[in-house]
């Protein structure tokens, strides 16, 4: 496995990570949402959010191609989740100013980590694209010869 693949499952299980630690962050008391997130709905969220980044890990290392791919609009999707927490926490929550940015701020950490995981992808892609080349370039001399 290239470092360009262990470095973007290690960052896909950070961003799950922290896209949980925001969810359940959001269910204190503390947080003083006026709709309060119960626990219900934190674990609901948290079983569907292992499971998508389960399945497209498991995909990434049985190196199905589209795998990649499929973790792409997962992250994507957890990337808009950081900021409807965000939106959440400056209109519907009546806590003091420092709990909104602490939570704010680990949800911008979230969009980061993503943001940095979209980066490593993209250069695992071109790995992945030049490796492939290569091959094709050793078959061909070895077909002229």
């Amino acid at each position: 496995m290239k470092k360009e693949e262990k470095q973007a499952i290690f960052w896909a299980i950070v961003s799950l990570l922290v896209f949980l630690a925001t969810t359940w962050l959001m269910t204190f008391s503390f947080v003083k949402l006026n709709t309060p997130a119960k626990v219900s709905e934190a674990l609901h969220v948290t079983w569907i959010a292992v499971a998508f980044y389960a399945a497209n890990l498991i995909l990434v290392a049985l190196r199905v191609k589209i795998s990649y791919y499929l973790l792409a609009v997962v992250i994507a999707i957890y990337s808009v989740g950081f900021v409807g927490m965000i939106s959440t926490m400056f209109i519907n929550s009546d806590a003091n100013i420092f709990v909104k940015l602490l939570v704010a701020a680990v949800a911008a950490f979230g969009i980061m980590v993503n943001v940095y995981w979209y980066i490593i992808a993209f250069r695992l892609r071109a790995t992945l694209q030049h490796d492939t080349f290569q091959r094709r370039i050793n078959r061909q001399k070895g077909l002229k010869r």
